[in-house]
């Protein structure tokens, strides 16, 4: 069995066997000011606070683009915890800059990457959804002439990934963005399917094709909060307006009938 929680944003922790995955970690939310005015930076307190009470032992960070929303805290991460990081050229490039080259696995697309202790991650290729005027927002990728701290428009999207790990006999796929691309996903099925929610009206296909193709039996909404801004004591987080999240759980489950569509808040855990 494999104990899941949504950490907030596209972040996933996966735990089984005494080992976590993590894909897309993000707990540092610097606010709006600095997101659009400033140079977020990540919070070490927080992220400490969290690895202190991490359900097991740290084997892998996967990371499916380079937004900072995705990638901000992963550099902390690492300076506090040796493990596989797997990703993009760009996650490459922001690892050096924060002096920790050569430290990712590079991937182009297609690859199975054998993770510690028996599981395993395909990067599929995959796309952004059209989210910011119907557009992808920072495409591109990293410059490598960057100085830290960076603004958040300088966390470009490099390649993009709909990873899928398999572990303790389980298949996830995790949609960090509202699109894909259908010759990649073709052939792959899944037990779980994590869906990006904001972006969904703009790919109709998204919400049709992606779990018709996949054959997911759990369907998990996330990445609707407001990742811009810091979780509340009880660890709710508001989310971003204007979804309309009953208009997407009602084509889903028109599109996908048979899967169970399974709502939960950040660090609420569920098993699969």
């Amino acid at each position: 069995m494999v104990k899941i929680r949504w950490t907030g944003a596209a972040g996933v922790e996966f735990t089984e066997g005494g080992k976590t995955v993590l894909i897309d970690p993000y707990h540092s939310r610097p606010g709006k000011f600095k997101i659009f005015f400033g140079r977020p930076e990540p919070n070490s307190d927080l992220i400490g606070s969290y690895l202190e009470k991490l359900p097991g032992r740290l084997s892998a960070i996967i990371a499916g683009h380079t937004h900072f929303d995705h990638v901000l805290d992963i550099p902390e991460f690492a300076k506090r915890l040796e493990c596989p990081l797997i990703g993009s050229n760009s996650l490459e490039t922001l690892m050096a800059l924060h002096g920790k080259p050569g430290i990712v696995t590079v991937c182009k697309g297609g690859e199975r990457v054998e993770l510690p202790e028996g599981a395993a991650v395909t990067m599929i290729r995959s796309r952004h959804g059209l989210v910011l005027f119907g557009r992808v927002p920072y495409p591109g990728e990293i410059n490598p002439e960057n100085r830290l701290p960076m603004r958040a428009s300088d966390y470009r999207l490099g390649d993009v990934y709909m990873p899928k790990l398999e572990m303790g006999g389980t298949v996830f796929m995790h949609a960090g963005s509202a699109n894909f691309i259908e010759s990649e996903i073709e052939g792959h099925h899944c037990d779980v399917l994590f869906m990006c929610v904001p972006g969904w009206k703009k790919i109709p296909e998204y919400c049709t094709r992606l779990p018709a193709i996949l054959q997911p039996k759990v369907i998990v909404p996330f990445h609707y909060d407001d990742f811009s801004s810091p979780m509340s004591e009880d660890g709710k987080a508001r989310a971003l307006p204007f979804q309309d999240m009953p208009g997407f759980l009602k084509r889903v489950s028109e599109s996908a009938p048979r899967a169970e569509i399974r709502m939960i808040h950040p660090f609420e855990s569920m098993t699969v």
